[in-house]
C-alpha cells in the first residue's frame, strides 16, 4: 500500500511538451486539473516478487478527484476497495465494512502524504525536492523518469517511470527490494463532478 497513493497521483498527469521542465509539467497539470478535475479510469496491475514464479495481477477500476483524493476499486481476482485521501486510507472489503488508517497507523504514510499533495496541486518545488526529475519525448508519446533523492523515500523506491499521451497510460515502480509494478490505464474518461455514490464513498465531501 506504500506506494499505491504515489502511483494513482501519478496517474493524473497530463499532455507534455518535448522534454518540459517541472515547471511546465507543473503548470500542464493545472491547466487540465482545472478544466476536468475528475477522471476514471480502467487498470491491470502487475507486481513481481522475488517470492513468487508468476506476477500478481489485479484489475479494476479507479477515480481521481482533485479536491479528495483517489478511489481504487480492485475487482479482481478479490473485491476490496481504497479511498485515499491526503492523510488517511479507508480500506471497504467486499461486505461494505470499512477500515480507516491514518499516518499514525502507517508509518511512512506522511511522506506519501506530502508527495500526494505535491501532486494534486501542481507543486513542482515540493517535488523537485523528492525526485529528481529527468522528462523525455513529445506530447503525443512522453517519459518521465523519478528517481528519489536522499531521504526516506530512497529506502523503500529505486526509480518510477511513467509513460503515455493525453494521459498517463503505463506506470512502473522499481523498489529497493528488487521487487517491481507495473500498473496499465485504458479507457480514461474525465469529468467535471463525481457521482452520488463516489461523494459518499469520500464521506459525503
Amino acid at each position: 500500500m506504500r506506494w499505491l497513493t504515489v502511483v494513482l497521483l501519478l496517474w493524473a498527469g497530463t499532455a507534455l511538451a518535448a522534454a518540459p521542465d517541472a515547471d511546465d509539467l507543473a503548470k500542464r497539470m493545472n491547466q487540465r486539473l482545472a478544466l476536468h478535475p475528475v477522471l476514471r479510469a480502467e487498470f491491470v496491475q502487475e507486481k513481481t516478487m522475488a517470492a513468487f514464479k508468476k506476477p500478481l495481477v489485479t484489475r479494476g477500476h479507479l477515480v481521481f478527484a482533485q479536491s479528495q483524493g483517489i478511489i481504487w476499486d480492485i475487482e479482481a481476482p478479490l473485491r476490496l476497495t481504497y479511498v485515499l485521501g491526503e492523510d488517511r486510507i479507508v480500506e471497504i472489503g467486499a461486505d461494505g465494512r470499512s477500515q480507516a488508517k491514518t499516518a499514525l497507523d502507517v508509518p511512512g504514510l506522511a511522506q506519501v502524504g506530502k508527495v500526494f499533495r505535491a501532486l494534486l496541486g501542481a507543486q513542482a518545488g515540493t517535488l523537485a525536492e523528492i525526485f529528481t526529475i529527468v522528462p523525455e519525448g513529445t506530447t503525443e508519446a512522453w517519459r518521465l523518469v523519478l528517481t528519489p533523492k536522499a531521504g526516506p523515500l530512497g529506502q523503500y523506491l529505486r526509480q518510477i517511470q511513467l509513460a503515455g499521451g493525453r494521459h498517463v497510460e503505463r506506470i512502473r515502480i522499481d523498489e529497493a527490494s528488487g521487487d517491481a509494478t507495473t500498473i496499465g490505464f485504458r479507457n480514461t474518461t474525465e469529468d467535471d463532478v463525481l457521482s452520488a455514490k463516489e461523494r459518499q464513498r469520500f464521506g459525503g465531501r
